[in-house]
């Protein structure tokens, strides 16, 4: 049986990072069916949750389990993460196209690949554990298919600083896209998100939805096989799931490569979405100086637009 262990805790600190600290074999998943089985009591009462905060006067007793080591696929070289910022408290990453940002759970291909919280682990070890286990300290997320800027903290103080900006949308973010059809003007939009037919993983707009309001500037406009293309300038002004992609489908300008909210059989670009985080502004949540992160297109992106300049016969 499992023996009880009685945790020392010399400073206030989240639970999982006090486990995680004492045993490196717990990874988010093990701690979190611990607390499922009532594993964890602190002052003779269960754990209720992994981020639950405990201080020196705690008794905090965990009935182990047999570990095993976790397997954390190994760092290849292709997908070394390029780092677009760096100070003593926060990181921004360029993140490329095909990377789950914690978990890989989503394409094919992002699920035999390590995902942007273990490469950053392998990367910068002592953030393993900021903001949860295994967490290393991200803030913001990109969907698979996704590429551009990602929050990091790397300190306790800036990621939870990073995280009150990011609720109370006071981080900036620009996204560029390459949307059908020829947008003329500038539009806010705003249409509440919800589920469609009870599913998660596709939204619509929809009166029982979330309010949410993303505005969009056409940049310049393509054509290409007799079909309009617009390239724009997208700030979402709330967050919600697929909001960008939800809006701008209903507006009548689908993204390139959404299969999902867009045309399945696209031509232009048939493997990725044409949306790109390239900008953050925010007010840096240790030193409060204005801070602004750029990241270029990558290289497929920035080809199809070549390719749509070119001289048409």
């Amino acid at each position: 049986m499992p023996e009880w262990h009685i945790l020392e805790i010399d400073a206030a600190t989240r639970l999982d990072q006090l486990l995680a600290r004492r045993w490196e074999l717990l990874d988010h998943r093990g701690i979190r069916e611990m607390v499922v089985r009532e594993a964890i009591l602190i002052n003779g009462q269960p754990a209720q949750n992994l981020g639950q905060w405990v201080k020196p006067t705690d008794e905090v007793r965990v009935n182990l389990p047999d570990l095993k080591p976790v397997e954390v696929p190994k760092l290849r070289s292709r997908l070394q993460l390029s780092i677009a910022h760096e100070d003593d408290a926060i990181l921004m990453l360029d993140k490329p196209v095909g990377i789950s940002v914690r978990r890989a759970g989503g394409s094919a291909q992002a699920r035999r690949q390590p995902t942007v919280s273990q490469l950053l682990v392998e990367l910068r070890p002592e953030i393993a554990h900021i903001g949860g286990v295994g967490r290393a300290g991200v803030v913001t997320t990109l969907d698979d298919d996704e590429s551009g800027l990602i929050l990091v903290g790397k300190t306790e103080e800036a990621y939870r600083g990073l995280r009150r900006l990011i609720k109370r949308h006071r981080a900036v973010e620009a996204y560029t896209a390459l949307v059908e059809g020829n947008l003329r003007a500038e539009y806010t939009i705003e249409e509440p998100i919800g589920n469609y037919k009870h599913t998660r993983r596709r939204l619509r707009v929809t009166r029982e939805g979330r309010p949410a309001r993303t505005f969009v500037r056409p940049q310049q406009h393509y054509k290409e096989s007799n079909r309009d293309y617009t390239l724009v300038y997208v700030r979402p002004e709330t967050s919600r799931m697929h909001q960008i992609r939800v809006h701008l489908a209903w507006f009548g300008f689908p993204i390139v490569g959404d299969k999902v909210y867009g045309t399945k059989r696209q031509t232009v670009l048939p493997d990725r979405l044409f949306l790109h985080l390239s900008q953050v502004q925010l007010k840096h949540p240790v030193s409060g100086k204005e801070l602004t992160v750029e990241s270029l297109l990558p290289q497929e992106l920035y080809s199809v637009l070549q390719y749509m300049r070119r001289p048409k016969f």
